[in-house]
């Protein structure tokens, strides 16, 4: 594990060096396409620029190419392989007015079918957690978005070591709330936890908890809500409401003065956790390595 500590502490140089790219402006109506940790980022690029721009899951765009008809069409994948993202832009491309891959290799079969390549600075490894090339992904589409503010990625960092003893995990599901960019972090934190502990998580809009997921919660179950981006305070009520009522809940608060610091503080929060959480379990490597044939289902899905 000490290999992962080492590639989540050195985020901050990294980020602030690749924030001082140039980056393309997307126009409204652009598309965000990405699957699985780049699902997460796509849809950064939906809340991070108030709508104008939206997100979809690869294979719903390859089934239905015609909505990006006239729009520029973003493919994040980190690897620039997977079968998804292929087929997004051998549908698209004769009806989107550009396709941009933002993706860590420019010789990759994506970066060779796009019109456009954001590189992430970074040496694709296949079989890693997301931590860097998360964060780089994340970085490109809120800039791409429109997000282009100051951000002290060291301080968010330093506020996240803080905090990262706010997500907990239990034996149920492990519940990850948040609002807006919020959501945004909740989808990552609950990707991690399925990779490294193969544990039952599970994330959520704060809205939609209330409606859904709380009939069923049980003893055995930890909810972590995120307060950035929650105007209202719903977070706050939420935990409290549920402690009372004897579940346990924690809230992990908003730290930073930009979108963007808010929302690093919270995705290096997440991944400080599952790092305490993998020390504590004295795991020596994440989960999904070891879970073959479920990894071979992967494989096969994805590849």
């Amino acid at each position: 594990m000490r290999t992962f500590a080492v590639e989540v502490e050195r985020q901050p140089g990294v980020l602030l060096k690749f924030s001082e790219s140039s980056f393309p402006k997307a126009r409204r109506g652009s598309i965000f396409v990405g699957a699985g940790d780049s699902y997460s980022a796509a849809m950064a690029g939906f809340y991070g620029s108030n709508g104008s721009c939206i997100a979809v899951d690869p294979y719903h765009l390859a089934s239905a190419p015609d909505i990006a008809k006239g729009a520029d069409v973003y493919l994040i994948s980190v690897s620039g392989r997977t079968a998804s993202n292929l087929a997004v832009v051998k549908r698209v491309r004769r009806l989107a007015r550009r396709t941009v891959a933002i993706t860590s290799d420019e010789k990759s079969t994506l970066a060779r079918l796009v019109d456009e390549v954001v590189r992430l600075p970074m040496r694709y490894v296949p079989r890693k957690p997301g931590f860097l090339s998360y964060s780089l992904s994340l970085l490109a589409v809120m800039n791409i978005a429109g997000l282009r503010e100051r951000c002290d990625f060291e301080s968010a960092f330093c506020e996240a070591r803080g905090d990262e003893g706010n997500i907990q995990w239990e034996n149920g599901t492990t519940y990850f709330l948040g609002n807006s960019l919020a959501y945004v972090a909740a989808i990552y934190a609950a990707a991690k936890t399925y990779e490294f502990f193969g544990a039952k998580a599970h994330p959520q809009l704060l809205e939609e908890f209330s409606h859904m997921e709380l009939f069923s919660l049980a003893p055995s179950d930890v909810v972590n809500c995120f307060a950035a981006f929650d105007p209202s305070g719903a977070s706050g009520r939420l935990a409290k409401a549920l402690a009372r009522e004897g579940y346990e809940s924690h809230t992990v608060p908003s730290r930073g003065g930009t979108y963007t610091e808010r929302l690093f503080h919270l995705i290096f929060a997440g991944q400080l956790s599952v790092l305490r959480r993998a020390r504590e379990l004295r795991l020596s490597e994440p989960n999904f390595l070891t879970a073959t044939e479920r990894l071979a289902v992967s494989d096969s899905m994805i590849y």
